[in-house]
């Protein structure tokens, strides 16, 4: 999951993010075929054709995502100049990125070569210049607000569990971001080109807060109990922590659809080829394969979940909590220490559940 936080440090802090970014690399891999798809769509517009992924990440998921089209549009025309762009935030592990680029298995194989290029900024804002995009991607990354702000949060760290008006306060936040993000890509994409986002999503489900099950639901309840516990030790703030909420939203499809029914603009720019809401085979548990070692299944959760969440924890929680110029290294250590242990304790309990939002525009 990229992350998109008001410091413009989308990976800053992550422990060793391709080690544990499973769930990014199988969700490239499995969408291999419909970028393709796409790719070949596309493939007929004048030259030069370009792919850009925005909110790339610094790892080996952008790379199996730009992978297909390349393959694609070489295979279709050798003479057409191509071109990928990689866009995402300044803190990002740029040097990261290029290394995986550049090496056996990067993108620089076939003849001639892309051009790879770059684009440093926030997606809410333009990253590119007009009608210069072919087909755009956007996975695992939209669901993270422009601004992470405090709500009256007392019972939890993430949006699904918020009631009230705190919920809707945040929901009015990222409609606007999300009305945002797609008036901003029909300036760049030119007509007859696509955008492809991808993202965590949520699902109506009777009975649970807010009748809406969202992804990673156990996950975030987990970071909640760890949070409560740490609070109740002396640890952490209770006033800072009873505001603190993840800035990320994963819509419903209907949430999804809503600036398409509300915004001209947007009904004039895009015709929708999908938008729709879909269960992960398998429900979603990627460490389901070490539930014979319970301390290595909860090795696997504490890596996953510090490898996105760790920068909002400390930017919004441990550092207000201890000050400025104070280590928080060891209170992050101890956050995912405990959460370690919970999951080494209770397993499945908190166990990763999916569903991804997939939509499909295409440029008029």
């Amino acid at each position: 999951m990229a992350e998109n936080d008001t410091a413009g440090r989308s990976t800053e802090g992550m422990v060793d993010y391709n080690a544990n970014s499973l769930v990014q690399k199988q969700h490239a891999m499995g969408n291999h075929e419909r970028i393709a798809d796409l790719a070949g769509r596309v493939s007929h517009l004048p030259a030069p054709l370009n792919f850009t992924d925005f909110g790339c990440g610094p790892g080996q998921s952008t790379i199996e995502t730009a992978r297909p089209a390349l393959t694609t549009w070489q295979a279709v025309d050798v003479a057409k100049p191509i071109s990928i762009c990689f866009a995402d935030q300044p803190g990002n592990d740029w040097d990261a990125l290029m290394a995986l680029i550049n090496s056996e298995t990067g993108l620089l194989g076939g003849d001639p070569p892309p051009r790879i290029e770059t684009a440093v900024g926030s997606f809410y804002d333009r990253m590119l210049d007009d009608n210069s995009v072919s087909l755009a991607t956007c996975f695992f990354a939209s669901h993270w607000l422009s601004v992470s702000r405090p709500y009256d949060a007392p019972d939890t760290v993430w949006f699904a569990d918020l009631t009230g008006e705190a919920r809707r306060e945040m929901w009015r936040a990222a409609e606007a971001d999300w009305t945002r993000f797609l008036q901003m890509r029909a300036q760049e994409i030119r007509s007859g080109g696509y955008l492809f986002v991808s993202t965590l999503g949520a699902v109506p489900e009777a009975g649970e807060i807010n009748d809406t099950a969202a992804s990673g639901r156990g996950v975030y309840r987990a970071l909640q109990i760890v949070t409560k516990s740490m609070v109740d030790e002396g640890l952490l703030d209770r006033k800072r922590a009873e505001s603190f909420v993840f800035g990320l939203w994963f819509m419903t499809e209907a949430e999804a659809r809503r600036p398409f029914e509300t915004n001209p603009d947007l009904q004039d720019a895009y015709e929708i080829d999908i938008i729709a809401v879909l269960p992960v085979d398998g429900g979603g548990d990627l460490f389901a394969g070490h539930l014979d070692d319970p301390a290595e299944y909860a090795r696997q959760y504490a890596g996953y979940t510090r490898a996105f969440a760790a920068s909002s924890l400390r930017k919004q929680l441990f550092e207000p909590t201890l000050g400025a110029g104070k280590d928080t290294k060891w209170l992050e250590d101890e956050f995912f220490r405990q959460f370690e242990e919970l999951y080494r304790e209770k397993t499945t309990a908190y166990a990763l559940e999916q569903w991804h939002l997939s939509v499909v525009l295409k440029r008029n």
